[in-house]
């Protein structure tokens, strides 16, 4: 049904002033073709107004009318969707980070990022960049240090726990220090673990990260365990007892266990003897800490035996593939995620746009694979009804692109315009592909 000119006029000017008597901020959209990411559709020539953060109207392309001052953005032929989230991100591990990732992750459409582990006063620093300014940072969600066994994998990143470790007491420190969920890693036993589970049940925090070596993955899901990160244990169960991994499917659907596979760690662990996944014209996205690491890391595994049979590493490849789309197939919930300085050669921004490439070769549709980078994290992070999908009422965070992704998922590269809480996001040169 068609919304007259006169009720958009009307909701225009009815909230016309605000409290300080200044007309307020208005961007309008004009014959764009949203994306509903809720349902998988195309909803073509719609005008959309953006009240300052706010989505205030979507309607007919005939229903538009001049009004108070505003900015008017011509959409003919672009297509309009809710910012991306990378859900699997180590933004938080080194200070100066600002400065290489937070703009180019708004330049690649990134609106909101999950940090997965890593220091909690830099996490501090970079939310208030973006709570300052919306337009020089995402939106930031993370749980401080990772929270492992004793010893842990990574000692400067990690809390290492035992059983003589005050959890309880360690715990209210990261909440008080602003860690918004917990991250647990591969050697925490299971004693550790179900006290981290039974704190976040009395405190509405959720626990997420890899399966432990040392607890049946059962047993997780059982405690809690939000979203399931990486492969590595479903990948060995899917391959030595298929049967079990459909009863751990089943168990994660039960739940509400997510999915954040990083098919692009093992892509490019498939290729790392591949020179074309340098991108040396990003290079100045990465800190030069972590380049460096990159190269000797590659060096190092190259050197192992296996590691250059290309062929061997790509069916192992084909095979997390299958995995990942036989437990979309069964009803698991995909989160898109990258792991940017998890792995080497994940760069910020393209890693997700390789991740849903990726994605889409595991099975999922177009629709699906947009849904694993926006409705799909702002739910799992109980936002949604603030943000992930381009709807009246919700956080302006919203990209422009000039094909249709419904089409293409390789078109999520074609990106013109960000606007991040309302704001057009000044793209530098060169950050984008």
């Amino acid at each position: 049904m068609k919304t007259s000119a006169y009720f958009l006029l009307l909701l225009l000017t009815s909230c016309s002033f605000g409290e300080d008597g200044q007309p307020p901020r208005y961007t309008v959209i004009e014959n764009v073709h949203v994306i509903d990411v809720l349902r998988g559709q195309v909803l073509p020539d719609r005008t959309v107004v953006l009240e300052d953060s706010i989505i205030r109207y979507i309607g007919d392309q005939a229903t538009s009318v001049p009004f108070a001052p505003a900015t008017v953005i011509d959409g003919t032929g672009q297509f309009l969707l809710p910012g991306l989230w990378d859900m699997h991100f180590h933004l938080c591990w080194e200070s100066g980070n600002d400065s290489l990732l937070l703009l180019p992750l708004l330049a690649h459409g990134i609106t909101g990022v999950r940090d997965m582990g890593g220091d909690l006063a830099i996490q501090a620093q970079l939310k208030a960049i973006g709570k300052a300014d919306p337009t020089q940072g995402p939106d930031i969600f993370g749980p401080g240090p990772i929270l492992d066994g004793n010893p842990p994998v990574f000692y400067d990143f990690s809390m290492p726990l035992d059983a003589r470790t005050p959890i309880p007491h360690l715990l209210d420190s990261l909440v008080a220090n602003g860690a918004d969920f917990f991250k647990t890693y591969s050697l925490l036993r299971e004693p550790e673990l179900v006290q981290i589970a039974q704190y976040g049940q009395a405190h509405q925090l959720a626990f997420a990260g890899h399966l432990s070596e040392y607890v049946a993955p059962e047993r997780s899901l059982e405690l809690g365990q939000k979203s399931v990160e990486h492969l590595n244990r479903l990948d060995e169960i899917w391959t030595n007892d298929p049967a079990r991994i459909d009863w751990l499917a089943d168990l994660m659907v039960e739940k509400e266990s997510w999915l954040c596979p990083t098919l692009v760690v093992y892509y490019l662990k498939a290729h790392l003897a591949d020179s074309t996944i340098s991108m040396p014209q990003y290079d100045a996205l990465v800190h030069p800490i972590l380049r460096q690491e990159w190269e000797t890391t590659r060096s190092k595994r190259l050197a192992r035996p296996g590691q250059q049979d290309t062929a061997a590493l790509q069916r192992v490849l084909n095979r997390q593939l299958a995995l990942v789309g036989h437990l979309h197939q069964r009803g698991v919930k995909i989160l898109a995620g990258s792991d940017f300085a998890g792995m080497p050669f994940v760069y910020p921004g393209i890693g997700l746009y390789q991740e849903l490439d990726l994605l889409h070769q595991a099975g999922l549709t177009n629709a699906e694979v947009l849904a694993a980078a926006t409705i799909h994290p702002a739910t799992y992070l109980a936002i949604q009804d603030h943000y992930g999908s381009v709807t009246v009422g919700k956080i302006a965070d919203l990209i422009l692109l000039a094909k249709n992704p419904l089409e293409d998922i390789e078109n999520i590269r074609t990106l013109t315009t960000v606007f991040r809480k309302g704001k057009r996001v000044g793209i530098p040169q060169g950050y984008v592909p």
